[in-house]
């Protein structure tokens, strides 16, 4: 690897599906000498540092404190930013207070704690738009599309890249920026749009999208945390944008299939053509921030990001991150969702 020694990484939104993944995973590389856990549930932050107490330490922090975050950051040569707010119909404002604003806050706070890398969990929501891609690369622009959550990552990606680009030149001395573009991302835990999609399957409600044909872009949560550790102090991927995926073509049929008969429920016959679904998604994210929370998440099926998942063709190279980080020896797309699906199944 591009490192020698051991070194201290702090992880933001330690208690999510990413960050919980991410801690685990970290403290069982020996090149890693602490783990810090940083989030708001001090429940949760202490039940993930139980499972290895030499290895795993935990900071409350919230992701708007920057004295609390810098706190958190001493001594950290890295920080991993994955803490997110992913509701899809959520008030705008709240989003961005968390996903920018937030943003904005641990890059302040990883550099006045010294450290030498940030790296940003982004989305590939911030390239796809509403229209259909296919084998996007890095070079593609940002698109503001008007979906809450997609434009809150395309402004943090902004923010982060407007205070940290001119960071390169100065080398070791300086704070680096990485920035990890993952899909969708599925795995044990998780709870932004894989439980909906499983109950609109068992029940009935959910349908393929002029019969599922197009790409969907998911990756799975194992497969990212491997993308992160290829980037640790890794010299390659200072100042670069990384698209990550499983790396197959997996087609909206295949991932409802996979749901469907992994958790033993009968396969979606129904279809919708995508006009109507478009239809239905635009005025459910209109009216959506003046609904409460229950109201919101009975119509989040309608939302732009279901929109993306369900019937937008997601391509999008990795050739990049294969080539610069050599993200190659990925858990497959199988062996992947039914490790998530034992999960599911256990949770009924």
């Amino acid at each position: 690897m591009a490192f020698a020694g051991s070194l201290i990484v702090a992880v933001t939104g330690a208690t999510g599906l990413v960050g919980r993944r991410l801690v685990q995973d970290l403290s069982l590389d020996g090149r890693i000498e602490r783990v810090v856990a940083v989030g708001r549930n001090a429940g949760a932050l202490e039940e993930l540092a139980s499972a290895d107490r030499d290895k795993i330490s935990f900071a409350i922090a919230d992701i708007n404190d920057i004295e609390a975050l810098r706190k958190a950051f001493d001594g950290c040569a890295v920080v991993v930013h994955a803490a997110g707010f992913v509701d899809p119909l959520a008030d705008r404002e709240a989003i961005f207070k968390v996903n920018v604003q937030g943003t904005r806050c641990a890059i302040d706070a990883a550099t006045q704690a010294g450290c030498k890398q940030f790296i940003q969990i982004s989305s590939l929501s911030v390239i796809t738009g509403q229209g259909d891609q296919y084998d996007l690369d890095e070079s593609a622009p940002l698109v503001m599309c008007g979906e809450n959550y997609a434009d809150s990552k395309v402004e943090a990606e902004k923010t982060a890249h407007q205070m940290l680009d001119g960071n390169l030149s100065l080398g070791d001395e300086a704070l680096q920026l990485t920035i990890l573009r993952p899909g969708f991302i599925y795995g044990p835990h998780e709870q932004a749009w894989m439980p909906r999609l499983l109950n609109s399957i068992r029940s009935g409600q959910a349908a393929l999208i002029d019969g599922g044909k197009r790409m969907t872009n998911v990756v799975y949560v194992g497969n990212l945390s491997r993308a992160v550790s290829l980037s640790l102090l890794n010299p390659k991927a200072y100042g670069q944008d990384f698209n990550i995926t499983d790396g197959q073509k997996i087609s909206k049929k295949d991932l409802f299939d996979a749901l469907a008969d992994g958790m033993g429920y009968p396969r979606v016959t129904r279809k919708i053509p995508r006009p109507l679904f478009a239809m239905a998604s635009a005025v459910v994210s209109k009216i959506a921030p003046h609904l409460s929370v229950e109201a919101r998440t009975k119509l989040a099926r309608f939302s732009p990001g279901a929109f993306r998942l369900a019937a937008v063709n997601q391509g999008f190279s990795i050739k990049k991150a294969e080539n610069l980080l050599n993200y190659v020896d990925r858990i497959p797309f199988a062996t992947a969702m039914k490790d998530t699906l034992q999960y599911f199944k256990a949770e009924k």
